[in-house]
Order: C-alpha cells, then structure tokens, then sequence
C-alpha cells in the first residue's frame, strides 16, 4: 500500500531534490562559465566536442534555428504550458505503470528530467535573458546541461513508450480499451485503476 501512494503522489521528496538538484547544477555551472570562462574556446574531443560560450538570445533552440527573436512573454507561456502538459503525461503514464511493477519509475524519471529542463529555461529566460550555452557538438550546434536532461527525457519515454506498446499488444482487447487516453480523461484523469 505505501508503495502504491508514493508513485501515486505527484511528486515525492526525492524528486523534489532531484529537481532542484539539476536545476542548481545547471545554473552554477552558468555562473561559473560567466565569471571565468566566458571567452574560454578549447577543444574537449578532437572533431566531436569543443567548449564554446554563446549566449542563445532567440529563447528557444527552434527560433535560434528559424533565427526568430521570440518575446520574453511568449517564451514564458510556452514554458508554462509544456511544463503543465508534462504534469497531465506523467499522470496518464503512472496510470498505465500501476499494474506493471517494472517501469513503474519511468514516468517519474522522465518527468523529473522534463520539469528541471522547464525550470532552468525560465531562468534562462527570465534572468540571462536567453541560454548560455557553451558545448559545441561537431559543427552543428552548441547546447548546455538543461539541453542535456531533455534529451535524456526524450530517450527515456520513447524507450517507456515502445515498451509500453509491446506490453499492451500482450492484453486482453478490453483491458487495452480501459487504459487509453481518451478513457483515462472521461474518467477524470486518475493516478490509480
């Protein structure tokens, strides 16, 4: 039963020190960069990563590609709202993982990593004015830590959601109707069966 009420909860403690964690690492290293190694340029593998302070003042690295100066306002709405959808995705997947003990963590994984990217993003935002960013991979762009938890993020759902797929070929046709997103929703989007 304890078990059961702690993937439940939102977020539990050690989440919520893993979160800021992140988000501290993230931004002492920003610092860091600022204060010392701000015109640093070296390489860190040969042909692959090279150190490379830039400061992405497009807020976002699809408008730094489109090469778009998106408004502070938007910039924060649209990290608002991601962070939000995120919360309502984890809350299905803990619903989909209560009855399959092995990726139970997963979702929360996940959602831990999405969450400290979105919180350092709006710090970015709100008090760099944009991403330093400052690991060049190859010739194709330059990224930071929080670039990193995305990418992890990303990696760990699309593993989850193959996973899952494969899983759920496996039950009954009923039991697959009761756990889709529509379903869940009329249901009032529960954390538990």
């Amino acid at each position: 039963m304890k078990q059961e009420n702690q993937r439940t909860t939102f977020l539990n403690r050690a989440s919520i020190i893993w979160i800021t964690s992140l988000v501290a690492a993230d931004q002492i290293i920003k610092l860091l960069i600022a204060r010392f190694l701000i015109d640093a340029h070296f390489t860190i593998i040969p042909h692959v990563f090279t150190f490379q302070t830039t400061q992405n003042i497009h807020l976002g690295w699809i408008w730094n590609m489109l090469d778009f100066m998106m408004p502070l306002h938007f910039a924060i709405i649209i990290s608002v709202v991601a962070i939000f959808v995120m919360i309502i995705i984890h809350r299905y997947l803990v619903f989909l993982t209560l009855k399959w003990e092995k990726y139970h963590s997963l979702p929360t994984i996940s959602l831990v990593l999405v969450l400290s990217t979105g919180f350092c993003k709006l710090i970015d935002d709100i008090f760099w004015g944009g991403s330093l960013d400052y690991i060049q991979l190859f010739d194709w762009f330059i990224f930071d830590l929080k670039d990193v938890y995305g990418t992890v993020a990303v990696l760990v759902m699309l593993y989850f959601s193959i996973t899952l797929e494969v899983y759920s070929r496996k039950l009954p046709k009923e039991k697959r109707k009761e756990l889709r997103l529509l379903n869940w929703i009329k249901l009032g989007f529960p954390t538990r069966h």
